[in-house]
């Protein structure tokens, strides 16, 4: 049973009129879109949130609510890429620039089918629960503002900063969208804002959002950042991918939100999985007590590790690294450590650098390290 809020959050994810209908996103869209929502996810975690609920396809594009049970706020996004040129005043509202407001046949009316007027119906819908909307794009709007700049050069701005004509147009097509009796237009509830994510390689931004959330939440696990985007993707992707209409608010909840409990869970999974650097770490120090590598060359093979991690924070991974990854995986395959290491990275040192010569011995050493150090984690 849900409380008055969730139900307002059902009636109106329901409605037929509010439906994001029209220009369908396609596979780069909604990649854009997903890629979008995870790195707000990362922000809204470190922000110190205590719950949030992200819906996808159910109010426009996505809907944020402050709680996944008993939300007292939502904030409305359309979430749009654009592989060209800036969102332009037409197109945004459908109203006629100033100049041409007194043109016979355009009514403030057709504002209702704009981005614009479609998400401010939608904040307005809301009578309980405090409403906002957010037009979200890669590229700018090139609306003017009062203060003489343009919204196109801004991160972020309201629409109650627009230029004195094109605020006037925009309240009066507003206005046609309040029920008779309601409180004037407020564009303060609108804001366009533009996001740095490349609709061509939107997993590669959050792969950066969660390097830098990581570094600051839990540092040791900033390696693991990729294969961490990977997981909540492949988790996010499908939300609001089924069409049925849903019986109630749990339904929504179930088909097409992410919680924060979720999205904790998924960051906790990251202390189950062992430190490989820390893990090979170990063995570096135990080749120094064994007298394999001195103190210069130990140094060397730490920025060597060092190196790699950071490509694979990053995804960069070369086909000459994957190469060496293989080459090495299988020497460890048919050769197993002794009571000393020494040996066994001389072995695997003598076997790889014919083959890989572009590798510093340093490099062959940190890459023989990690491999070696993973293949007995899988083994556990």
């Amino acid at each position: 049973m849900g409380n008055s809020n969730t139900e307002e959050v059902f009636r109106v994810a329901s409605s037929k009129e509010l439906a994001e209908t029209g220009g369908g996103h396609n596979q780069k869209g909604v990649d854009f879109q997903r890629a979008w929502a995870l790195s707000r996810m990362f922000e809204l975690e470190e922000s110190g949130a205590d719950d949030f609920l992200i819906l996808f396809e159910a109010v426009q594009d996505i809907a944020e609510l402050d709680s996944e049970t008993a939300p007292s706020s939502v904030r409305v996004y359309q979430v749009k890429k654009k592989d060209r040129g800036e969102w332009e005043w037409s197109h945004l509202t459908r109203l006629p620039a100033p100049a041409n407001k007194r043109r016979p046949g355009k009514s403030t009316d057709e504002i209702k089918d704009s981005p614009i007027g479609k998400l401010y119906s939608a904040v307005l819908a809301f009578k309980d629960l405090k409403s906002s909307g957010v037009f979200l794009s890669n590229t700018g709007c090139n609306l003017p503002l009062a203060n003489g700049d343009n919204a196109a050069t801004s991160v972020s701005c309201d629409l109650s900063q627009l230029e004195a004509e094109h605020l006037e147009l925009l309240k009066a097509g507003l206005e046609s969208l309040h029920e008779a009796g309601a409180p004037p237009a407020n564009p303060e509830l609108i804001r366009v804002e533009k996001v740095p994510i490349h609709p061509d390689a939107p997993a590669t931004h959050v792969q950066g959002v969660a390097v830098a959330f990581l570094n600051k939440r839990s540092p040791r696990h900033a390696g693991q950042a990729k294969s961490l985007v990977d997981a909540l993707l492949a988790e996010v992707g499908p939300l609001g991918a089924k069409t049925d209409s849903c019986l109630n608010f749990e339904e929504i909840r179930r088909q097409r939100g992410y919680s924060r409990g979720q999205f904790a869970s998924a960051l906790g999974s990251l202390e189950q999985v062992p430190d490989l650097a820390a893990l090979a770490e170990t063995w570096l120090e135990q080749l120094v007590i064994e007298g394999a590598l001195n103190f210069m060359e130990a140094t060397s093979v730490r920025v060597a590790m060092a190196a790699i991690y950071k490509r694979q924070v990053m995804g960069g991974d070369d086909p000459r690294t994957s190469l060496l990854a293989s080459d090495c995986d299988a020497w460890l395959e048919k050769n197993t450590p002794g009571p000393l290491l020494g040996p066994l990275f001389d072995g695997a040192r003598n076997h790889l650098a014919p083959s890989h010569p572009s590798f510093r011995a340093a490099e062959l050493t940190a890459h023989i390290a990690l491999r070696a150090v993973r293949k007995c984690v899988d083994q556990t």
